[in-house]
């Protein structure tokens, strides 16, 4: 499609305005062999989708062109919630703005959950099993590999020194 038809079909009073469309989503039309811009079937796509979020209220400088998003989510020993799948969703500003909000509270429950499954307990006294075990037998520990264990490196106070057992 040529600048003259692309004018048209988005209403547009200017080649300028056309071509800050096309500086919105990022594009530059090619030129055919009699040196005339042209578009292609996959530009027209994203200059519709750009005219529709202009239809819509948007702006150029507030619109975003289709994006895809790939997620992967894996069920883990300790969860049954999730199956092992992959989603493909093509998200755009305008599906995304209709989007309700239980829509976007289950996708972020599915996300967290996935997340969270993932995540080991903490146990709040382990690190006192991982210090006897050292001591039982008799590791000498870093203060570097202390402070891993403890979360605070150790010290002691001035002048005097780490007593061992």
């Amino acid at each position: 499609m040529n600048v003259k038809e692309l004018c048209d079909r988005y209403k547009l009073q200017s080649r300028k305005s056309l071509y800050s469309r096309l500086e919105a989503v990022g594009l530059k039309l090619p030129k055919d062999d009699d040196g005339k811009a042209y578009a292609t079937e996959p530009m027209i796509q994203e200059l519709d989708d750009l005219d529709l979020h202009i239809k819509n209220g948007g702006s150029l400088k507030n619109y975003t062109p289709v994006t895809s998003v790939t997620t992967h989510l894996e069920s883990t020993d300790n969860s049954d919630i999730l199956d092992n799948t992959t989603q493909t969703t093509q998200l755009t500003t305008q599906e995304t703005t209709q989007m309700s909000r239980e829509e976007l509270l289950e996708i972020i429950e599915i996300l967290g959950t996935a997340i969270a499954s993932r995540l080991q307990p903490i146990d709040p006294i382990a690190y006192n099993h991982s210090l006897e075990q050292a001591q039982e037998q008799n590791w000498i520990l870093s203060s570097k590999e202390v402070k891993q264990l403890i979360g605070i490196k150790p010290s002691c106070p001035k002048g005097e020194t780490f007593v061992t057992t």
